[in-house]
């Protein structure tokens, strides 16, 4: 029999907010370095008589991601309480939603492709609210517990099974993480368990539309381990099939070390879980009003920008790929640009030699020592004809390395641009000297001309702007 792979995701984001979910605690987006059971309260660690109390700020950023994904935001929305008991949930219970999620029924548009030119869309059922659970770190003799991480807020992103490969799953996981880190809704940095992925993987026969029993596959942490995972649970999946035997639906924790998965427990339903309606909290209301409040912060989304970068600017994979992949990058992109400067002109100084200096020093962007506003004098200078090329690398070379301005720079190497007049001067010198130069030029015969410009550059220290130097040649001609 030939199978058809059918995959679903939910996917586990954590929000940025300041604070947790139902509490004033701080919400820590770094865990390793941090003291256990610093960030805690009575109510995030499930005491007696601590009631929760929902935060604006979480609730804002999952409307806001919600908006992102193209779901409708809904004004009544409400919390479950989902009953079940392991190792790492104090309460027993988590506070979720699954009757009234705040967003459902969205849409994603991305693309499949290095080369940016094939896209999909991937449905969103629902993006819903809960809680994350404690942190528990077992030794020889014992298991702590730190309760730094309880109650931080999550978003869980469950898509319908519109998936058919690995590598449709990991391209849509990255667009999903543009999309959060472009809005400020979360870091979404899989190593440090910002974003993790549950994989639901179903087979079913060629030209048919009945899907056998899925297994979920959790414990889903990089990208590498999503594509061994999917691989090898298709093929465990084909193997009983094709003996005709039967799948259990089952959950399944994916070992990285291994590069294999084995059974948790068997997959609950519904049911199972005992959800009702979480009595400790009211229905939550988002007003038209309110949501287009949100709706305000929300930024031209990372599909539509590759398709600009592609299709108006005309740039390359490689452009596009130093563009997107940072977000402190793209906004100094996006803000440049904004101001009236070429793209071309700004992606140019972005991708080479910020980016390379950035590679080889292993810093990220918002570590250079210039500005925002610095560098966007830097392209003053290159638009109003001040700073040549070849003055400008100089220049930019020695802003990544300080944190001097582009003036002061050039005031210091003495890299004054030199006018036309100057260069004009120069250039009656040369022919005067070597007439036969100019004669060899009027009869088309080139060569001579970069000697000329070679010339011209010496005497200003390189200063002179070649393309200058070679009209003011043409105007002699």
């Amino acid at each position: 029999m030939i199978f058809e792979t059918v995959i679903w995701l939910e996917v586990h984001l954590k929000l940025n907010s300041p604070n947790k979910l139902f509490c004033r605690c701080k919400n820590e987006q770094e865990f390793d370095d941090l003291t256990a059971n610093t960030h805690t309260c009575p109510t995030c660690m499930w005491q007696p008589w601590a009631l929760p109390v929902l935060n604006k700020e979480p609730l804002d950023k999952a409307i806001l991601l919600g908006l992102a994904l193209w779901c409708e935001v809904q004004n009544i929305s409400q919390f479950d309480r989902k009953s079940y008991f392991y190792p790492d949930l104090p309460m027993g219970y988590q506070i979720t939603q699954l009757v009234k999620p705040t967003n459902i029924d969205g849409e994603v548009h991305f693309f499949v492709d290095k080369e940016f030119s094939e896209s999909r869309n991937v449905r969103i059922r629902d993006a819903h609210i809960e809680t994350d659970t404690w942190k528990s770190t077992h030794t020889d003799w014992s298991v702590l517990l730190d309760f730094n991480r309880a109650g931080t807020p999550l978003v869980e992103i469950v898509t319908h099974p519109d998936f058919t490969s690995w590598d449709e799953v990991i391209f849509f996981l990255k667009h999903l993480q543009r999309i959060a880190r472009f809005n400020d809704i979360g870091d979404a940095d899989m190593d440090k368990g910002q974003l993790r992925v549950d994989v639901n993987i179903s087979l079913r026969q060629q030209w048919t539309e009945i899907l056998w029993v899925r297994t979920e596959t959790k414990n889903m942490n990089s990208f590498s381990a999503i594509q061994k995972a999917i691989e090898y649970e298709v093929d465990r999946q084909s193997k009983i099939l094709q003996e005709w035997w039967t799948i259990d639906q089952e959950t399944r924790w994916w070992d990285d070390i291994s590069w294999t998965s084995f059974v948790m427990r068997s997959k609950e339903d519904a049911m199972d879980y005992r959800y009702f309606l979480e009595p400790d909290m009211p229905l939550v209301e988002a007003t038209n009003e309110h949501i287009s409040e949100v709706k305000q912060q929300l930024i031209e989304g990372p599909f539509v920008r590759i398709s600009r970068y592609k299709n108006e600017y005309n740039f390359n994979k490689e452009y596009i790929n130093a563009l997107i992949n940072d977000v402190h990058v793209n906004n100094s992109f996006e803000d440049a640009v904004s101001h009236g400067y070429s793209p071309s002109e700004v992606a140019k100084w972005i991708v080479w030699p910020i980016q390379r200096w950035l590679n080889e020093s292993l810093r990220w962007f918002e570590n250079t020592k210039f500005t925002q506003v610095q560098f966007l004098d830097f392209l003053w200078l290159i638009k109003d004809g001040s700073l040549a090329n070849a003055q400008a690398k100089i220049v930019m070379w020695e802003m990544i390395e300080t944190w001097k301005d582009a003036n002061l720079i050039i005031e210091e190497k003495w890299l004054t641009w030199v006018g036309e007049d100057e260069v004009h001067t120069w250039l009656e010198e040369i022919f005067n000297a070597k007439p036969d130069i100019l004669e060899d030029l009027k009869e088309w015969n080139m060569k001579p001309m970069w000697f000329v410009i070679g010339q011209v550059m010496q005497k200003s220290g390189w200063s002179a702007d070649p393309a200058m130097v070679n009209s003011l040649i043409q105007k002699f001609l």
